[in-house]
């Protein structure tokens, strides 16, 4: 389907002794200009298997994911699943595509947070849902240096159906709002087990690492952020996925990688970037 795959030059230098890159300050471009209040996201309240199942603030089969009970990588991993997307983009005379992961959901639809290099320099052509549908979707938000993007996915859902790469009961699984968890994030360490979620250029959330943490703040002056380093080969396509804990938990969204080597942006950083462009934050710390 894909006639190549774009490569990205990737804005991190990994390598510890390598020399600083060339950067400008940290902006971020705010494409809904009017939205100055901060709300508050309402998650609806039904538990079922580790997931809080909701309507999704009225959307199609869209529900909040919860922390589950305890470190449980093969049940965090299949709740992960149901969080990631593959975004399909045209641009240069070429497709591409990467990965994204179900941030939010609000009154305009579902928030789908991706890379930035992924959606500036073409055009969007589709977002293929975990149970895969495929959508049309809008860049909202792209932060100018930071690699963050924003895409929303309109509330009027196609049916369910197979198709691109679903399991077989993909499409009777609920799509999961990623879970946050500040107090698990703040002790993750080099034990900490971590999976790494991205797509392939026919699958969905179906490219599976499982990764050893580095550096978890790895600041860089030039960067004005931390950067979560991790061991864990990653292919093209899977930047813009998500880093989730043992527990399920969303922890960073995937950037790049070098060899063995890959870097992310904390679940902090996608945050405060969510507020530069929405006006609002996600609840960290209501578990």
């Amino acid at each position: 389907m894909k006639e190549r795959i774009k490569t990205i030059v990737f804005w991190i230098l990994l390598a510890f002794t390598a020399a600083a890159a060339m950067v400008t300050p940290w902006a971020c471009a705010n494409k809904k200009e009017n939205n100055s209040e901060k709300e508050t996201m309402v998650e609806s309240q039904e538990a079922a298997e580790g997931t809080i199942v909701g309507d999704g603030a009225g959307l199609n089969n869209v529900g909040f994911a919860k922390s589950l009970d305890g470190e449980n990588v093969e049940k965090a991993q299949e709740q992960a699943e149901r969080s990631v997307v593959r975004l399909d983009v045209q641009g240069n005379g070429a497709e591409y595509f990467g990965s994204g992961v179900i941030w939010d959901v609000t009154e305009e639809g579902i928030v789908i947070v991706t890379s930035r290099h992924l959606l500036e320099e073409g055009e969007l052509l589709r977002v293929v849902l975990p149970d895969g549908r495929e959508t049309s979707g809008k860049t909202e938000g792209l932060c100018q240096v930071k690699d963050i993007g924003f895409v929303v996915v309109p509330e009027d859902l196609p049916e369910k159906e197979k198709v691109n790469g679903a399991s077989s009961d993909a499409a009777e699984k609920t799509m999961l709002v990623v879970s946050l968890h500040q107090r698990i994030f703040d002790t993750l360490d080099a034990e900490s087990p971590l999976v790494v979620l991205g797509c392939s250029e026919d699958g969905v959330g179906d490219e599976a690492r499982h990764a050893v943490l580095k550096d978890k703040a790895w600041f860089r002056e030039e960067f004005g952020s931390d950067i979560m380093v991790l061991e864990c080969e990653a292919k093209p396509g899977m930047s813009g996925g998500g880093v989730f804990d043992g527990n399920g938990n969303f922890v960073g969204m995937l950037g790049g990688g070098s060899g063995n080597d890959a870097a992310a942006l904390s679940m902090e950083t996608v945050n405060e970037a969510y507020e530069e462009v929405f006006g609002r934050m996600r609840n960290t710390e209501e578990y």
